[in-house]
């Protein structure tokens, strides 16, 4: 049975999207699972592997039924091609979950359909009764989790979001996940090295969360802004929001009084601008795995935000800095361990929050 990505046969999870009967897997994490009774399903996948190097291209990964660890993952290496997602001597009833490893500004994953050797499906799975929201950069997206320090160069390969925080929290809190996250990203300015002095302002996560998927309209379709697909927010209405930027944007700010000023105004507007497309939804905020800078903003934003909408459920954790005796991945970015132990925050203070 060939079957394409629709909500009539499988579970989307994140933001994708269709378009031409292809459904776009962008955002780190994001997923299409499936229900069959059969012995072999597979996938007909395409990218646009000419446009990047070979240490660029989209990764995925598959999860049989309920499986911590992947039944198998693969590179996207061919512009066209089909990936065999499972495979069994017997038939067997399964839930298989494709899900889109590598963040957007790599290789794309288009899904443009889906085949089992059964005549039908079975119901897509249901879904799970508590919503998280992620917004973030690349410690989000598991960026270099699995690399080391001296890595020359990033390779996609070894991106993982099951490694990072990020999908960590919803696996423990048994949640659907929505992830908007792009590495080097910030609300006022991208990451810029210490001989720059203007804010790098020309692709920020404020921006990003508008859309449902800004990377795959620019990068792949080389469509106009003007034309690109606004995200329905109430597609999605999370119970809980969390909020993991300000690393990318310390490396412009530098402790300057004014640059924090312009960077608090902005953390504010863009904490109402959340509150007020879900005003149900409590917000937790962070930063200070990779650079702690901020932090004290990064407060202060929070307890403006509280003291302007005091029927806001909000709170803001300072993350311990990352120890290099526990190792460092790519770029200096956290490795599982130390992912691992700000999941374990990030769980505790949301169950207090939330009741969980």
């Amino acid at each position: 049975m060939r079957f394409e990505a629709v909500s009539e046969h499988t579970k989307i999870s994140g933001r994708t999207l269709f378009r031409d009967g292809i459904r776009f897997l962008g955002y780190s994490g994001t997923s299409v699972s499936f229900r069959f009774c059969g012995k072999k399903a597979a996938a007909h996948i395409i990218s646009d592997i000419e446009n990047y190097e070979t240490f660029q291209r989209a990764w995925a990964a598959v999860f049989i039924d309920d499986g911590k660890e992947p039944y198998k993952r693969f590179e996207i290496s061919y512009a066209e091609a089909d990936y065999v997602l499972f495979e069994s001597d017997v038939p067997k009833e399964v839930t298989v979950t494709l899900m889109k490893y590598t963040e957007p500004e790599y290789g794309t994953l288009g899904l443009k359909w889906l085949e089992t050797d059964s005549d039908s499906l079975l119901p897509p799975p249901e879904r799970k009764r508590r919503k998280i929201q992620i917004i973030g950069d690349s410690i989000t997206c598991g960026f270099g989790v699995e690399g080391s320090v001296e890595d020359a160069i990033h390779r996609t390969c070894i991106e993982n979001p099951r490694k990072s925080y990020s999908l960590l929290t919803a696996l423990e809190l048994d949640a659907e996940v929505e992830i908007v996250a792009w590495n080097g990203k910030g609300i006022i300015s991208a990451y810029i090295g210490e001989d720059t002095e203007r804010a790098d302002d020309s692709w920020l996560v404020p921006m990003l969360y508008e859309y449902t998927d800004a990377g795959c309209e620019r990068d792949y379709f080389h469509a106009p802004e003007s034309g690109w697909e606004k995200w329905g927010h109430n597609n999605f209405e999370p119970d809980l929001v969390l909020i993991n930027l300000g690393t990318n944007d310390a490396s412009y700010t530098r402790g300057i009084p004014e640059r924090n000023e312009e960077f608090k105004k902005a953390y504010l507007a863009f904490l109402q601008r959340i509150h007020t497309l879900h005003p149900a939804s409590a917000v937790l905020c962070m930063v200070g795995t990779m650079d702690g800078r901020l932090c004290g903003t990064v407060g202060e934003a929070v307890r403006e935000f509280v003291s302007a909408c005091p029927d806001v459920n909000a709170d803001f954790i300072a993350l311990s800095p990352q120890k290099e005796e526990e190792g460092l991945g790519t770029y200096w970015h956290p490795t599982e361990v130390t992912q691992r132990k700000t999941a374990a925050i990030v769980v505790a203070k949301a169950r207090g929050m939330m009741g969980w």
